[in-house]
Order: C-alpha cells, then structure tokens, then sequence
C-alpha cells in the first residue's frame, strides 16, 4: 500500500494485528474506546472498507449478518456455519478446494485478487439433533 496512515487507521490496523482471527467493527470500537482513542464506529467502518479496497482486510458476513474482519495473511480460512445456531467450523487450510488451476481457469486476466472465502451453510450436529427430535414427535 503507497501513502501514510492517518493515527486512527494505524490505530485500527494495530488492532487487527493484535487479535487472533476475526473481529467486528464493534469489537475494534470498544477496544479503541478502552485504549483512550476517540475513533468513531463510523471512522472504524470507514477505515474498513478504505482497507478492503486495497486488499489488506478480509470480510466474512456470519449467518445473522455481522461482518467480521481480519487482516490478509497467506493462510485463508473457509467455514462450515449453521444456519439455526450460527456455529461456525473452520475447514483447515490444507483442503482448500480452490487451486492454482481454478484460479487461471476462472479469473480474469485484468482482475485482481486479494483473497477467496468459501462459505458452507447447513445444520451442524446438534441441530440436526434437535431438528429429528422435533420430526419424531
């Protein structure tokens, strides 16, 4: 990325650099507000998205519409959700189904990637339990 941070995006990147995984807008918010900083929620979306569009963030949207956030690594995550609880499962990096091979096949020429996410929606186990108990009666 060319250009200098303004304090409160740095602040914001401190942040995401300092959690493991995802945070939401209102995660980073309160930490901010906790460390002294007068940021704003809406400077921290703001911030956000400035930081997508230059493909040093990841979002996820969870099942009930949070988005999530996440600095971009070269490791990448995708997930197994619940649509009932809102469980999310990591599937581990290593069986990633998108390959080099899909990426040429699929992609663009003039299209630039900064990260894929791969989204898998259903009932996880317990769920499925309540779910065939409830059938049953």
């Amino acid at each position: 990325m060319t250009g200098k941070l303004t304090k409160s995006q740095q602040k914001i990147l401190d942040v995401l650099k300092s959690v493991e995984g995802e945070i939401s807008a209102q995660e980073i918010y309160h930490i901010l507000r906790k460390n002294g900083s007068s940021t704003g929620l809406a400077t921290v979306y703001r911030h956000l998205k400035f930081f997508l569009l230059r493909g040093l963030v990841k979002e996820r949207i969870t099942v009930d519409g949070e988005s999530l956030y996440q600095l971009i690594n070269h490791s990448h995550q995708h997930h197994f959700n619940c649509i009932n609880c809102g469980k999310s499962v990591l599937l581990p990096d290593n069986n990633c189904p998108i390959n080099e091979a899909v990426y040429k096949s699929l992609v663009p020429n003039n299209f630039r990637i900064y990260y894929h996410s791969l989204e898998f929606f259903g009932l996880c186990e317990c769920c499925q339990r309540m779910a065939d108990e409830k059938d049953s009666l």
